[in-house]
């Protein structure tokens, strides 16, 4: 057996095996006829090679029958596909274009099958125009392939990928063929044998199709992109089939006519690459794809999602408010713009700015009214304005469309675009559109701006606590500054007396200079740059300090070689404060107690008065709630001051009293590491 009767055999078996698939499921329908019909042509166009084989073609002078059957299984398969995107076309699409669609396609299957017909008695041989013909026909399958994937939804392609397989493959190796022969002038006898091989292997994936559509319905999306781009392969592909039917007439001709036809075809893909790089072009075909071929101008769902995927892009670089231009420019394919907003300098005189431009310059100082006739036109945010040539307002520069951004009822700015690329007629479509995506991009400017506001605020806010901070300590800086001038008045000739109040001046000065450091800083250190400590020496020297007054301090450190990561002069000015509160707590005479020990891996500094105590409901609601002083010259900030610093070291304050038994108020700080330094006291 040759490779030419298997290869035909192999056919027949195939796709009638795939005929009684299709009848055996039941009268089949619209889509499962035109099925039929090709495997039909199919299983024809194998016997008449078959037969050709044996020369029974040549006994009956139709040499030319199985190119007229093969031309009849393509259209077959060609009607097949536009049948499975009829109706999702037929919902999106304008009319016309169906019209239009089906003489076009109507034309060239019944040019190619006349072409097929005047060649029915010749050698067999395919002519030129006959390849040509078939390879403008193969295009057009696999552009139909490529639309039935591209508008599959996601969760549809299971039952759709086999069928692009299948004949995809089918198309695919007949561009193959074709091409082939049109580059070498003739049919490959090889490829041309083992072609109804090729067709079987399809058979298989249109079975499984058929397995998971039992009536071969397919849910799909055609969408203006994709409409687009298949309108621009056909014209490419045109155009192609154009250049290769001027380089083979060419080529017939000899001689130096082979020098015209390579730079005539090199030049064409020259200038079509050009062309369909070309901003404008492609603006051209859209405004017609959109305007002609369907019902609808724009694709809602797509251009929604794009926008969206503009304003919220972080990858390019680019700043929200020039996302903003482009994206509601992208609409109208405009190619330059500038956004204008409210100044946010008030008052009644304030008008709107550029804030951002793209592609395009204004002055430094364009500024437009608040109140002026253009702003005027927007009617409150509702109206969109175009402008013809020489019809804008000069200081928009060359302005075509202004389009309002409004939040929460109010206008915030507006968008100037320049003129389309291409001629744009904009309709009710275009406006309707245009003015919900200005909304949208109009709430994304004002959260941004609110967001700026609110970090603003909480930098005032840190700003205002850390003032509060100082405030309390200068407070007590301005009690010692208070006793040394009042001392100075007895002890003033005193030599010892004024070491201890110059002393004292410096003591007071540099920790004025820190606190101004602290307004000045605006970020609060690193845990890990914070180094551990040794506390022991610094609970003594405040005891020591607080003691020297008169008040008994009794001293109990049990911390043994424990060590704290919190700043000396923050832990210092907690004790004085808790230290000082307690001596003011209790009765004169009375001892104060500090204690220091290690339980559970922290730090437990105990600081016990003998005062009248406090119950619960004044620790809960009153003891730490900022600016509340039961004292009259208090700032009511000192307990709320010393347990955020306490919390900012990782630790925290708790009290312990109840009335007329004292308070305890016990710091707790996790320890940083075990060190060798010798804290006994």
């Amino acid at each position: 057996m040759s490779i030419g009767t298997f290869s035909t055999s192999a056919g027949i078996v195939s796709f009638a095996a795939l005929l009684l698939l299709t009848l055996w499921h039941g009268r089949p329908n619209r889509e499962g006829q035109v099925v039929v019909a090709a495997c039909v042509l199919a299983c024809l166009w194998c016997a008449t090679l078959l037969g050709a084989q044996f020369g029974l073609m040549a006994d009956f002078g139709v040499k030319g029958i199985p190119s007229l059957l093969e031309t009849g299984e393509t259209l077959a398969w060609i009607v097949f596909l536009e049948l499975l995107l009829a109706p999702s076309m037929a919902q999106r699409f304008d009319p016309r274009l169906h019209v239009l669609a089906g003489f076009a396609a109507l034309a060239a299957g019944a040019a190619v099958l006349l072409n097929d017909a005047t060649y029915l008695g010749g050698s067999g041989v395919l002519a030129t125009s006959q390849i040509i013909g078939r390879e403008s026909l193969t295009i057009i399958g696999l552009l139909l392939i490529e639309n039935l994937y591209r508008n599959t939804a996601a969760k549809g392609l299971w039952n759709v990928i086999p069928l692009c397989i299948g004949l995809g493959g089918f198309f695919t190796y007949r561009l193959f063929l074709y091409s082939d022969a049109l580059l070498f002038g003739r049919i490959s006898d090889v490829f041309a044998e083992v072609q109804p091989a090729i067709d079987a292997l399809v058979v298989p994936f249109l079975a499984l199709t058929l397995a998971r559509n039992r009536d071969w319905h397919l849910h799909i999306h055609v969408s203006h992109r994709v409409a687009l781009h298949a309108l621009t392969l056909v014209a490419s592909g045109i155009f192609l089939v154009c250049v290769v039917v001027v380089s083979t007439l060419l080529r017939d001709t000899g001689g130096w006519w082979q020098v015209v036809e390579i730079a005539t075809l090199f030049g064409s893909l020259l200038v079509l690459a050009t062309v369909l790089s070309s901003g404008s072009v492609k603006a051209r075909l859209k405004y017609l794809v959109s305007r002609n071929f369907f019902a609808l101008r724009y694709d809602y769902r797509d251009e929604w999602m794009r926008f969206i995927d503009r304003l919220s892009g972080r990858d390019e670089g680019q700043d929200l408010r020039q996302r903003v231009i482009e994206g509601v420019a992208e609409i109208v394919d405009s190619p330059a713009g500038a956004l204008w907003l409210m100044s946010e300098s008030g008052g009644a005189e304030a008008g709107f700015v550029p804030v951002a431009v793209w592609n395009t310059r204004l002055p430094a100082d364009a500024v437009e009214p608040r109140n002026g006739a253009f702003a005027r036109g927007f009617r409150g945010g509702n109206w969109i304005q175009e402008f013809h040539k020489g019809r804008a307002y000069p200081a928009l520069g060359d302005c075509w469309l202004a389009v309002p951004l409004s939040a929460q009822g109010q206008m915030i700015g507006f968008i100037t675009l320049v003129p389309s690329r291409a001629r744009a007629d904009l309709n009710w479509e275009s406006f309707e559109l245009l003015r919900a995506l200005a909304r949208q991009a109009a709430s994304y400017i004002a959260e941004e701006r609110l967001a700026k506001q609110l970090i603003d605020s909480r930098r005032l806010q840190d700003y205002a606590k850390r003032f509060a901070f100082v405030a309390h300590d200068i407070k007590n800086l301005a009690a010692q500054l208070r006793l040394v001038v009042v001392n100075a008045k007895r002890h003033g000739d005193d030599p010892s007396f004024r070491v201890d109040a110059f002393r004292t001046i410096e003591h007071s000065v540099t920790r004025l200079n820190d606190l101004l450091q602290q307004l000045r800083d605006n970020e609060v250190a690193e845990e890990f740059a914070v180094p551990a400590i040794d506390p022991v020496p610094v609970i003594r020297a405040i005891a020591q300090t607080r003691g020297s007054d008169g008040t008994p301090i009794q001293t109990a450190l049990e911390c043994g070689t424990a060590r704290v990561r919190v700043d000396s002069e923050r832990l210092g000015s907690v004790l004085t404060h808790l230290l000082d509160n307690a001596i003011e707590a209790s009765p004169r005479g009375a001892t104060i107690s500090l204690t220091a020990y290690r339980r559970d891996g922290h730090l437990v500094i105990d600081i016990a008065d003998e005062g009248e105590g406090m119950d619960v409901a004044f620790i809960h609601e009153q003891l730490f709630r900022p600016f509340r002083s039961t004292k009259s010259d208090g700032y009511g900030i000192g307990a709320y001051q010393t347990r955020e610093w306490v919390r900012a070291a990782g630790g925290e304050l708790e009290v312990i009293s109840a009335p007329g038994v004292g308070t305890t108020m016990r710091i707790v700080l996790p320890l940083a590491k075990e060190g060798a330094v010798s804290t006994a006291a």
